[in-house]
C-alpha cells in the first residue's frame, strides 16, 4: 500500500523500511530543525526529524502539493488535525488526494490527560463555524482559549498522574506570564493588528466529544467518511485513535449515511466510562450487555458495508 504520512516529526507512525510511504510537512527538513531547536520536548532529538519528502507550501492546497505522487491508498495524520482551524474542510481535502477505499488514520490527543484539560470542549458550532467561515487560520476564539487555558504553552501534564488521581491540574495556570488572560488578550490583539499564522490546537477532544462531533457531520451530510476502526485511550495513555474509511459515491445516500451511523455506534460503545461518572461497582450484567452490543453493532456493520458493495456493483453495472 502507498501511503502519506503528514507531520511526523521524529516520529513516524510508519517508516519507510516498511512500505512505500512519503513524508509531508508545512516546511523542509533544515527549516524543521531551526523552528523546533528550542522546543523543550523536541530540542534533544532534534537530528531524528525525518527527511521530509513533500513540502506544502504557504497557500498551497494538498491536492497541489502532492499532484505529483498521489492518490494514496492511507493517510497517517498523527497529533495533526486539532492544529487545522478548518478540519471538515480539511478532511475532504484529504479525501481529493485518497484511493477509493483510502484510509485516514488519526492519532489525537485526549484533552482530559494533556496541557488542554482546562480548555473549552470544541462543540459542533465550532467546527460549523470554522468550516463556514472557510477558516486557514486560527479565528480569534481559538487563540484566546488557548494562550488563557492551556496549562503550559511548551511543555507536558503528567498523563499517569491524572490517570492514577495523585494528580490534579483543574486549578492550574500558566506560569511563564503573570496573568494568562491579559496575555491571551494582547495575543488576540497582536494578530488583529499584524496577522501571522499561529501555530495552536484550535480544538480540544475527548473520544467521545469527536465520535458526537462527526455524528452531527454525517446528519448535515458535511463527512464522506465512515468509522473503519476506533481505539479508545488507553490507560496512562493521552491519545485516541480513529480510522476513517471513504465511502463509495455510487452508494446511495441514504445507505452510505446508514454505515456512517452504525460505524459511529459501533465506536462509541468502545469508550470506557468517564471515571468520574463511572459506577463504583458495575453489575456483571451491564458487561456482558455491552459486549454483546459491541457484536451486535460490529455485526451490523459488517452488513451494511457489504450491502453497500452490492449496491455500487448494481449501480455500476
Amino acid at each position: 500500500m502507498k501511503g502519506l504520512e503528514i507531520g511526523p516529526l521524529t516520529n513516524p507512525k510508519v517508516r519507510k523500511e516498511e512500505g512505500p510511504v512519503l513524508y509531508l510537512d508545512h516546511a523542509s527538513t533544515d527549516d524543521l530543525r531551526e523552528k523546533y531547536s528550542a522546543n523543550q520536548q523536541l530540542s534533544s532529538s532534534i537530528d531524528a526529524i525525518v527527511d521530509v519528502d513533500i513540502v506544502q507550501g504557504p497557500g498551497q492546497t494538498l491536492v497541489e502539493a502532492t499532484r505529483a505522487t498521489a492518490p494514496f491508498d492511507y493517510i497517517v495524520v498523527a497529533h495533526v488535525l486539532e492544529h487545522i482551524p478548518d478540519f471538515v474542510g480539511w478532511l475532504a481535502e484529504l479525501e481529493e488526494v485518497l484511493a477509493p477505499d483510502g484510509i485516514v488514520s488519526l492519532v489525537l490527543p485526549d484533552m482530559r490527560y494533556t496541557f488542554d484539560l482546562n480548555r473549552r470542549l470544541t462543540d459542533v458550532a465550532d467546527v460549523i463555524d470554522a468550516y463556514l467561515s472557510h477558516l486557514t487560520q486560527p479565528n480569534y476564539r481559538q487563540m484566546y482559549d488557548w494562550f488563557a487555558h492551556t496549562v503550559t504553552i511548551d511543555g507536558m501534564v503528567d498523563a499517569e498522574g491524572i490517570w492514577a488521581g495523585t494528580i490534579d491540574y483543574s486549578h492550574s495556570v500558566r506560569t511563564d506570564v503573570p496573568n494568562p488572560a491579559v496575555a491571551a488578550y494582547e495575543e488576540c490583539a497582536r494578530q488583529a493588528a499584524h496577522r501571522t499564522y499561529l501555530d495552536i490546537h484550535c480544538h480540544a477532544f475527548t473520544p467521545l466529544s469527536f465520535l458526537d462531533i462527526f455524528a452531527t457531520l454525517v446528519e448535515l451530510d458535511l463527512v464522506n467518511y465512515e468509522i473503519g476502526a476506533f481505539t479508545d485511550t488507553r490507560p496512562n495513555a493521552f491519545e485516541f485513535h480513529v480510522s476513517l474509511r471513504t465511502l463509495t459515491p455510487h452508494v446511495p445516500r441514504e445507505a452510505m449515511r446508514q454505515r456512517q451511523r452504525s460505524s459511529v455506534e459501533a465506536a462509541r460503545l468502545l469508550v470506557r466510562p468517564d471515571p468520574a461518572s463511572a459506577p463504583e461497582h458495575p453489575t456483571d450484567a451491564s458487561t456482558t450487555l455491552t459486549r454483546r452490543e459491541v457484536k451486535l453493532l460490529a455485526a451490523a456493520h459488517r452488513l451494511s458495508r457489504l450491502l453497500g458493495r452490492r449496491n455500487t456493483t448494481a449501480t455500476r453495472t
